[in-house]
């Protein structure tokens, strides 16, 4: 867990020395913690999903707001409330910041590559599975007038 306080050390510390944000630094490494975390499972579970070992847990958009809002809350609690990360005397240097850096690139190269591979699974299957029945449409408002001015 020190390697994620010193992630939100060096959040919090961007937001205070470079932004010179002195409001509400807080809810920013909440809010940007939790989005590296969101990408992180997301990312984990998505290649789970690639893999066929779980079916889709996250489908709607709904669902991922309830989780996302679950792990910013859990994320506040347990770490971020009382400014507990700045308990351990972290100091800024090169050599960390170029870890967060790593981190973060690591982070969005391995979810985009993790949605290429899905969208291309999703693709083949679609391609040996073409969709052999097609509903009708409804037809719409527009429709139903000009049909409707036809029979009379």
């Amino acid at each position: 867990m020190k390697i994620y306080n010193y992630l939100l050390f060096r959040i919090y510390r961007f937001y205070t020395d470079v932004m010179k944000e002195k409001e509400i630094p807080l809810v920013y490494v909440t809010t940007v913690s939790t989005l590296f975390i969101g990408f992180n499972l997301y990312t984990i579970s998505s290649y789970l999903v690639f893999k066929d070992i779980i079916h889709e847990v996250i489908s709607s958009k709904s669902r991922v707001i309830v989780f996302m809002v679950i792990v910013l809350c859990l994320n506040y609690i347990l770490f971020i409330k009382g400014k507990r990360f700045l308990n351990y005397n972290f100091k800024k240097d090169f050599k960390g910041g170029l870890m967060i850096a790593i981190y973060m690139l690591l982070t969005a190269t391995s979810l985009i590559w993790v949605i290429n591979l899905n969208r291309a699974k999703i693709f083949e299957q679609r391609r040996r599975e073409p969709l052999k029945e097609h509903t009708p449409r409804r037809p719409s408002l527009e429709g139903k007038i000009r049909e409707w001015f036809k029979n009379h």
